[in-house]
């Protein structure tokens, strides 16, 4: 547990939804136990609950794996009061780390965030959380840029439907992120509490509007890869068509070789220049004579 005061307000983060963490909850504050349920249970869907005292919210963040190549969700759940901000974390957030070092280090920027309340306190955590998305996003837009020079300079291969799988996974779970968010951010924005004074809306639709433009760039990512993937399956299917035409070009070219090998292949006297030496040769010829007239006509048909 970490703890942060300014005058009358005080910031207390837990790093865990542990038992420790649960149990310490329940001793000092009178949260309701079905709030406490959901700090110690696994992810939440993000919600906000406003009580006469106090609200509590679960908010998600995107927190990107560079060795997994996925996108995580970091959960933050908070306990809002008149006096104080408690949060708990489901998972690893550097940003949430460097903004609490930040308040520890410098009693100016302590004095920015917690000199107007708790509730403003919530707000710049909100949107320094928020802001870690961009880099999410811009990642992902790069990758993006990859797949598609990767597709147009047919330079495709296996690994390239693997990635576009990938990035199409991470676009959907930043939308089951952000979609989400904005349900809780505009309750933010509509409330009206002795803990959460309206005149702060404005602040939490400075972070709505955000969330606004995530999720626009984030649906027109996924139309982008969708297209992606489409465009890549053309040229699969086309290349396989060619390999299919190239594979049946040379079975019917080679149709009358076989047809002559059965047709001499049989035990039976009496076939036709079979007993004539230099029957073979002439045989040879007219069998690429044929294979010619096969070749030329398929290459004036283009079919190979």
């Amino acid at each position: 547990m970490q703890s942060i005061t300014h005058k009358k307000i005080f910031w207390r983060h837990f790093s865990e939804n542990d038992d420790a963490t649960v149990a310490a909850l329940e001793r000092d504050f009178e949260f309701h136990s079905l709030d406490l349920e959901d700090v110690a249970s696994p992810p939440q869907q993000p919600k906000t609950d406003f009580y006469k005292n106090y609200l509590f919210a679960i908010f998600h963040f995107p927190d990107y794996h560079k060795q997994e190549e996925r996108i995580h969700v970091f959960e933050l759940d908070a306990f809002l009061t008149d006096e104080c901000l408690i949060t708990v974390g489901k998972g690893d957030s550097g940003r949430l780390k460097d903004f609490f070092a930040e308040l520890e280090a410098s009693g100016e920027t302590r004095a920015e965030c917690m000199g107007q309340g708790p509730g403003f306190l919530l707000y710049k955590l909100l949107d320094a959380l928020t802001e870690t998305s961009w880099s999410v996003i811009r990642r992902i837009s790069s990758q993006m840029g990859d797949i598609e020079e990767e597709i147009y300079s047919e330079s495709t291969g296996k690994g390239t439907v693997w990635r576009i799988a990938l990035i199409r996974r991470n676009l959907i779970r930043l939308q089951r992120i952000v979609n989400p968010q904005l349900v809780v951010l505009a309750s933010l924005v509509a409330a009206d509490k002795p803990y959460l004074a309206h005149e702060f809306s404005v602040y939490f639709d400075d972070v709505q509007d955000t969330e606004n433009r995530l999720q626009a760039i984030t649906a027109g990512n996924v139309e982008v890869m969708n297209t992606l993937h489409n465009v890549n399956e053309s040229l699969i299917s086309q290349r396989t068509n060619e390999i299919i035409k190239l594979l049946t070009a040379i079975s019917v070219s080679l149709l009358p070789m076989t047809l002559l090998t059965g047709f001499y292949g049989m035990n039976v006297s009496g076939l036709p220049y079979a007993d004539h030496p230099n029957s073979v040769w002439l045989i040879f010829a007219g069998l690429f004579a044929i294979i010619c007239f096969f070749i030329i006509m398929f290459k004036r048909k283009d079919w190979v």
